[in-house]
Parts: C-alpha cells; sequence; structure tokens
C-alpha cells in the first residue's frame, strides 16, 4: 500500500489532497473534534482512513501545474464545511438545554465541560452526554465516516468547479435548528409556564405565602421532573436529528 504512494508526484498529491479533506473534515465533525479524543488517535485514524479511500481512487490523474493549491483550498474548504455540517444541528440540543437551564433558573450555574472545553450548565452537559451515547447507539458515526466516503464520489477531487448554491439553504437551517432546540425544550417551558401561573394564583388567593420565595423550590422541582419524564421524547428527537442531519449533509453535497 504504501509503496503505491511513491509512484509518481500525481500519485502523492492526490494522497494529500484526500488526507487534507479527511482531517479537515475530522478536525471540525460532531464527534470527533472532542478534546477528550487524543490528537495522536485522531492523526492515525486521518491516515488510515486515507490510506482506504487513496486505494480506491488511485486511478485517477491530477494536473501538475499552479492549481494545486486550489485543489488543497478546495480540500479543506469541503472537509470543514461538511464537519461543522454535523456539529450544526447538535448546537439544537445545547440551545435547548440552554432554555431549561434559563426556565429552571439555573443558568448561572455554569461548570466546566470536558467534552467540549467550555463551561456549560447541567441540564447541557447531561443532555448532551445522553446524546453522544443515542448517537454510538444507533450507529451514528457510521453515518459520519460512509458520508465523508462518499463525498469523494459527489465531490470528485479531480473537479475544481464549486457551486455556492448548498449556502442559500442557511436560513432553512437556522429555522430547523431554532425548532429542535425549541422542541427539546417545550416540555419544561409549557410546564414552568403552567406552575408560575398557578403560583401567581396562590399568591394572589393568599397572601400570606411568601410566593416568590417558595416558587423557587416548587419550580426546579417540577422542570426536573418533567425533565426526567420526556426523557422518551428527547430520545426520539435525537435519532430524528441525526436523520436530518444525514439527510441534509447529502443535499449539501450535491449542491455543490
Amino acid at each position: 500500500m504504501f509503496q503505491s504512494l511513491f509512484i509518481n508526484d500525481s500519485a502523492m498529491i492526490l494522497f494529500v489532497l484526500i488526507l487534507l479533506r479527511i482531517s479537515s473534515f475530522i478536525l471540525s465533525s460532531s464527534i470527533f473534534h472532542s478534546m477528550q479524543l487524543p490528537t495522536l488517535v485522531k492523526i492515525l485514524f486521518s491516515l488510515c482512513f486515507t490510506m482506504l479511500v487513496y486505494e480506491a481512487s488511485k486511478n485517477k490523474e491530477l494536473p501538475l501545474d499552479g492549481l494545486i493549491v486550489l485543489y488543497a483550498v478546495k480540500e479543506v474548504f469541503i472537509g470543514l464545511t461538511l464537519g461543522l455540517l454535523t456539529r450544526f444541528f447538535f448546537h439544537a440540543i445545547a440551545m435547548g438545554s440552554e432554555l431549561i437551564s434559563m426556565s429552571l433558573g439555573l443558568g448561572a450555574s455554569s461548570v466546566f465541560n470536558p467534552l467540549s472545553g467550555t463551561s456549560s450548565n447541567l441540564i447541557e452537559q447531561f443532555q448532551g452526554v445522553l446524546a453522544i451515547l443515542v448517537f454510538f447507539s444507533i450507529q451514528g458515526h457510521h453515518l459520519l465516516i460512509g458520508g465523508i466516503n462518499q463525498s469523494f464520489e459527489i465531490l470528485p477531487i479531480t473537479s475544481l468547479h464549486i457551486k455556492l448554491m448548498g449556502f442559500s439553504e442557511f436560513v432553512f437551517w437556522c429555522k430547523n435548528l431554532f425548532e429542535i432546540a425549541l422542541k427539546i425544550a417545550a416540555p419544561v417551558l409549557s410546564s414552568i409556564f403552567l406552575v408560575n401561573l398557578s403560583m401567581g394564583i396562590l399568591g394572589r388567593a393568599v397572601p400570606q405565602i411568601n410566593v416568590f420565595v417558595t416558587s423557587f423550590q416548587v419550580t426546579i422541582l417540577v422542570g426536573f421532573l418533567v425533565v426526567f419524564i420526556s426523557l422518551p421524547l428527547f430520545l426520539n428527537e435525537m435519532i430524528q436529528i441525526l436523520d436530518l442531519t444525514h439527510t441534509e449533509m447529502f443535499k449539501f453535497m450535491r449542491s455543490f
């Protein structure tokens, strides 16, 4: 396998271009970008995956001229774009968790999240870990690997033509992002609204009760109960998010 890399300059350039796309995808994808994954593992996975893809496309010839830099820029752009697209809908979970935390009054209780390397609230960490477990349980990582592998057929390396028609759907992706986040947070938001309404009526009916102090405990208790009761709905929404991510990734690649 290694001997075929050094047959000529064109083969070596082809290998490097494939490596650029795959490593860019891993650097920006939803799961492989995690700080918990060692850098050496990412590099080793990129090289092994590149060798497999290279063996399937080593018969392609690239022009050895001044366009090599443009080929490299194109491969990095495609890899980063596809990787960021896989993270796009996962941000909906973080947004929905943030809405839940704010409604429960836990927005200020942020701790360090080792998965993302940033500070996040406890609800976001809980639902984020649960989402990763669901992701691997339904073979979501196979969808990502299969997607970047098929991208070499849909977006061949030998082509420099890129259409930016897919970026016109960015507004619709943002709409889907907000819709998914609201669906995730809807059970808790509606429950907290009813609790606040009930506490307001109770405060009017019985002025002796300090509603302002009592409502905090009741809100947090009801909120956590609804979060755990609505876990099946959250898992179902996660599966739909993964299907939507896979569909949108292929739609985006075909729009180039």
